[in-house]
């Protein structure tokens, strides 16, 4: 799901400078209820599951296209393999694909079925920049062998699509930061002047805002014409299928239970089977369970939410983004907005504390939004479709997790808004120093997954004050 560390500290500001003593949006106004479920959806257990980001991923937006994916099968039997990867979202189902590619016998199990965590609910962002490079001085090389990979492929989503066919509506639409004030871009322009000569940029102004926008809300723009947008569900999905066919081992519905040592190799037992593997690598992000206490304990878990509307009605697909980019805004994007394939407008945020599976409450803030936006909406009605929630692991740096838990058992996960671009790329670094048994080329340093104080404090900072504040600044044109 869309967060992020950095925009924390905007919040901060934000919130004790523009409306400190003001209402909490996340409290008050008319209650309401969770959509219709999907056909194919089993029933949440209640509130927990929506408060969680644990309700079925067939509530999600990306999961009601009409694609089918493969419902894969429970391992049933005693199997050896090289290397066990666990979870089957982005990160574990890149790895796989890049091992099985490299003639490594790899297995892939996932509790559920692939793409049911964050990788099936986030905002569909490919965001070809990274924005806290700060992190990075702290690396051998201050970061720049990581940093020369990341420019290399940060358009991987698109090139896996492409390579393995996979029809995720992987487009390369630009990536526009869109401003209020001059002010604010160049503050922005300044974070971001890395990729400056790196990569193809373009600020925009007034007039080609409007013309990309079908706004005047936005008057200046910064366009990274190789982001763009995915539908992280079937792509997450897409590279199973694309693993599989190169001779790697899936299960779906095959928790793993337990880990224990078996001579030089490592066992991982399932309700009714168990491997024995080499290696193992989790890949559970913010869905770890009790198998690896480092891991459930080494992040700060967030829920977040997202939602799609039904297809645009004609007359208002001109007018919202009618230059297709992924929209997101400067200083703090409260309203990231893709538009997809099928003229569906995708956006997400961080969900109220007190009904979180109320849909209609939530998409009535961003209607709100989408009024002053494009005022045109006001007399043209736009039909919610799917809302669901999901979880973010996030961490005291910004920077995904690569852990070394025991002697060949690693952890690859927290990725927070980079997911659909870092997962992969991280996928494919780590497999390629597996397959050198090198873990040493790795172009960044792996770590120790130490348990984080307080786990709960990020969720009730951001969800009960935070977002509600910037929330508020916003609806007062504030930000």
């Amino acid at each position: 799901m869309k967060s992020d560390l950095p925009r924390r500290d905007f919040l901060k500001r934000a919130g004790l400078v523009a409306v400190a003593g003001t209402t909490l949006s996340a409290c008050g106004g008319r209650p309401g209820g969770p959509l219709p479920a999907p056909d194919d959806a089993p029933a949440p257990a209640g509130d927990q599951d929506w408060d969680r980001g644990e309700v079925p991923v067939q509530y999600s937006g990306w999961a009601q296209t009409g694609a089918q994916v493969p419902h894969w099968p429970t391992l049933q039997a005693s199997i050896d393999t090289d290397v066990l990867v666990v979870g089957a979202g982005l990160a574990g189902s890149a790895l796989a694909l890049h091992l099985a590619r490299a003639g490594i016998d790899v297995t892939l199990v996932e509790a559920r079925q692939p793409g049911w965590g964050a990788s099936g609910r986030n905002a569909g962002h490919v965001l070809p920049f990274l924005q806290d490079l700060e992190v990075y001085k702290s690396f051998p090389d201050q970061g720049k062998a990581f940093l020369e990979r990341f420019d290399e492929h940060r358009e991987l989503p698109f090139q896996l699509a492409r390579e393995y066919q996979i029809d995720c509506d992987a487009t390369r639409s630009g990536y526009l930061n869109a401003a209020r004030s001059e002010r604010a871009l160049k503050r922005f322009k300044k974070a971001n002047r890395h990729w400056q000569g790196r990569q193809e940029i373009e600020e925009l102004g007034p007039e080609e805002m409007r013309r990309l926008t079908g706004s005047s809300r936005y008057p200046h723009g910064l366009l990274f014409p190789s982001g763009g947008r995915i539908n992280p569900w079937l792509f997450s999905n897409g590279m199973v299928r694309a693993a599989a066919s190169m001779g790697a081992r899936v299960y779906g519905d095959t928790e793993a239970l337990t880990l224990e040592r078996s001579g030089a190799h490592w066992r991982v037992t399932t309700p009714t089977g168990e491997i024995t593997a080499q290696r193992v690598v989790f890949c559970t992000n913010a869905y770890p369970t009790d198998i690896v206490p480092e891991l459930a304990r080494s992040h700060y878990p967030l829920t977040a939410y997202a939602l799609s509307t039904r297809p645009l009605p004609q007359e208002l697909r001109e007018v919202i983004m009618p230059g297709g980019q992924t929209l997101a805004q400067v200083p703090i994007d409260l309203n990231p907005l893709v538009i997809d394939e099928h003229h569906r407008l995708i956006t997400a945020s961080i969900p109220s504390t007190s009904r979180p599976m109320d849909a209609q409450w939530h998409w009535a803030r961003h209607l709100e939004w989408l009024h002053r936006t494009w005022p045109e909406t006001r007399a043209i009605p736009l039909e919610l479709e799917a809302y669901w929630t999901g979880r973010v692991a996030m961490r005291d740096v910004d920077f995904p997790g690569v852990y070394a838990l025991h002697p060949g058992v690693y952890g690859l996960a927290h990725f927070n808004a980079w997911g659909n671009v870092m997962a992969p790329l991280m996928a494919r670094l780590l497999s390629e120093a597996l397959v050198a048994d090198d873990l040493a080329q790795l172009p960044f340093p792996m770590s120790q997954a130490d348990p984080v104080g307080n786990p709960d404090k990020q969720n009730l900072i951001i969800r009960r004050i935070m977002i509600p504040l910037a929330r508020t600044a916003q609806g007062l044109g504030m930000i």
